[in-house]
């Protein structure tokens, strides 16, 4: 800015020489020195002023911009657990519906078939000696208790206290009881740790196999032990 005012004074010096003259190039330095300032200042309140604008402008074009984020946070905070049992519902119904085909092909055919639904919402493993004994106590339904001429569904052998037939075995209502009656016996012996197809003997010989043909036990584990296996892989 020094150097200006110099420059400025140099041209003007060779045009004035009295006094009356430096009065008027006094002036014009002033009005110069004026013009600069106004200028510069100037230049500075509109670019404030056009910060302020675009400021403003973004502020319109995103309002969100003047809410408290926060609470979103919080509330997605709050979202995230039910997120995550959501998304366990649906891998559950997925292995679940997984299960439930596998069971399908595995007994298709049979009269055991229509119980899959009921079968495939049990424990894996209480599933698969769901599957297992009654593919070797009666084939899958083809061969079981009947009363009054009625499928007993029943195919498992089981021999409870509710609705006996002549023979002592239970004569279920509906294949949803027998599954829920045979599935709640399997999983009481599997909580005394008899959990695997030689230890489930007891189903066929009960306290003791003495008095049993040791062929048709070893027969009995095998043939349980060959769908429990498929069933459960």
């Amino acid at each position: 800015m020094g150097d200006y005012f110099l420059r400025l004074k140099k041209c003007l010096k060779g045009l004035v020489s009295d006094k009356k003259k430096n009065t008027l190039l006094i002036l014009i330095l002033v009005i110069a020195t004026g013009l600069f300032f106004s200028i510069l200042f100037g230049e500075n309140v509109f670019a404030q002023k056009k910060i302020f604008h675009v400021k403003a402008d973004l502020a319109f074009l995103d309002p969100m911009k003047k809410i408290d984020k926060s609470s979103f946070e919080i509330e997605e905070e709050e979202k995230a657990p039910q997120t995550y049992i959501n998304n366990q519902k649906a891998k559950e119904d997925f292995l679940k519906t997984i299960k439930q085909k596998k069971y399908e092909s595995l007994v298709k055919g049979h009269p055991i078939e229509k119980m899959i639904p009921a079968i495939s919402q049990k424990e894996k493993a209480v599933a698969a000696f769901l599957i297992g004994i009654a593919k070797k106590e009666s084939n899958w339904g083809k061969f079981s208790p009947k009363k009054n001429g009625r499928d007993c569904y029943n195919y498992w052998g089981y021999r409870g206290s509710y609705n006996r037939t002549a023979s002592g075995y239970s004569c279920f209502d509906s294949p949803e009881q027998a599954v829920d009656e045979v599935g709640r016996r399997i999983e009481k012996l599997m909580s005394q740790r008899i959990n695997t197809p030689e230890r489930m003997i007891v189903w066929k010989c009960g306290s003791s196999c003495a008095g049993h043909d040791p062929y048709s036990v070893k027969k009995w584990i095998s043939d349980v032990k060959l769908y429990y296996n498929k069933a459960n892989s």
